[in-house]
């Protein structure tokens, strides 16, 4: 597919089509956040894991050091300390709270945040695999109408941050592999940071870590393969480069940023060795987690939209309202044809964005095919912008 719309491709725009683009992807935040928050205190009470990040979302704001560890519980009944995840999402929850106070509102309205900031990520992702400004509108527009991506941005839980890391993260890998070798330092660096804020978001990102670190490595060793092919200067600068910026980039920054993520943490009074215990905590707790949920769901179900997960119900009178979250039908059923034809496309071009694509995708979906603990289709959640671009793009 070709468009004249192509930032790279064709006559320059027209001062209308200009402003066009210039004003696209704000138009698309706004309509975001107007869509998310208005009535964001509905329910005007803990839904689902609200019970844990949310409640302490507004422990963290309070300063409180029990809950920031394992072996402390929470003073009320129904509510319990969410320690079985690293800080970062939830310490963004708690500005919320700081901004709006210890309310529904005040705990939901960072995810609303960075529900309609992954909009425009979504935007720039396509804009970056497809090379088509209109298919990135378009891209952007259908995350609007998501319902997976509306109901992850209304709600006290940590996977609408995860996801715009994730989404980060990718977007840096992308500018790392259309960068010259030799001049890769910059989208490295960020590269590592998204990935160590994803990581100190939870540790689910782990798959998009490993598999993206895979991707720089393959690239460096060809750095190194020909550099001892062809001596040149470019070719040594080349590997320097990578010598130097690969670790810093792929280990020092992202530890540095899961350490930083923990300053509260040891503000509150807690020690070097309960940061420890702490990490060994949350790995027993992943791995022991067997424990059945009745809106749990498998990983294969969630692109078919088969098994929602229920958050809440209101009683208004005689009328029930529901609130769940599962993917618009008619977007994720066409996520797999969708993949595969833009996956076709990017490899017949040779395009640096094709494993943007695959591990954006598949990368952070079919590792939950080898999980053991039980899951939800929020799980899905970072994949779902990929699958939404390779709609725009086979649409």
């Amino acid at each position: 597919m070709t468009s004249n719309s192509s930032p790279h491709v064709g006559r320059a725009p027209s001062p209308l089509e200009a402003l066009r683009n210039d004003l696209a992807p704000g138009l698309l935040v706004l309509v975001a956040m107007l869509l998310f928050a208005p009535r964001l205190q509905v329910p005007s009470r803990y839904m689902f894991d609200e019970v844990y990040h949310g409640y302490t979302a507004g422990q963290y704001a309070a300063g409180n050091a029990d809950a920031y560890v394992w072996d402390t519980k929470a003073p009320r009944k129904g509510v319990a300390y969410m320690w079985n995840h690293p800080p970062v999402g939830v310490l963004l929850l708690a500005a919320g709270v700081l901004l709006w106070g210890d309310t529904p509102f005040g705990w939901r309205f960072s995810s609303a945040v960075f529900g309609a900031g992954g909009v425009f990520l979504v935007y720039l992702l396509g804009l970056a695999i497809t090379r088509d400004r209109n298919m990135a509108v378009l891209a952007g527009g259908l995350v609007l109408v998501d319902t997976l991506w509306f109901a992850q941005s209304r709600i006290a839980m940590l996977d609408i941050f995860g996801t715009v890391f994730a989404m980060s993260a990718l977007l840096s890998l992308y500018g790392y592999l259309t960068t010259t070798p030799d001049r890769v330092a910059r989208p490295l660096l960020r590269t590592g940071l998204f990935l160590g804020l994803a990581l100190a978001t939870k540790w689910n990102a782990a798959f998009l870590a490993t598999l993206t670190g895979l991707v720089i490595l393959h690239r460096a060793w060809g750095c190194l393969r020909e550099a001892r092919k062809h001596p040149t200067a470019e070719t040594r600068a080349a590997l320097r480069a990578h010598l130097i910026w690969v670790p810093v980039s792929l280990s020092v920054v992202p530890a540095m940023v899961y350490l930083a993520a923990y300053i509260p943490f040891f503000a509150t009074g807690h020690t070097w060795d309960q940061l420890v215990e702490l990490q060994r905590q949350i790995f027993a707790y992943h791995s022991n987690l067997e424990e059945l949920h009745n809106y749990q769901s498998k990983w294969w179900q969630w692109p078919l939209a088969l098994r929602p997960v229920w958050y809440a119900v209101t009683y208004l009178g005689d009328q029930v309202a529901h609130t769940y979250a599962n993917g618009t039908a008619f977007l994720h059923w066409a996520f797999l044809p969708a993949i595969f034809v833009l996956g076709v496309h990017l490899w017949r071009q040779s395009s640096p964005a094709l494993p943007v694509l695959l591990i954006g995708f598949f990368g952070q979906w079919l590792p939950w095919a080898l999980s053991p603990r039980s899951a939800f289709v929020y799980h899905f959640l970072p994949a779902v912008p990929f699958g939404i671009i390779a709609v725009a793009y086979a649409a």
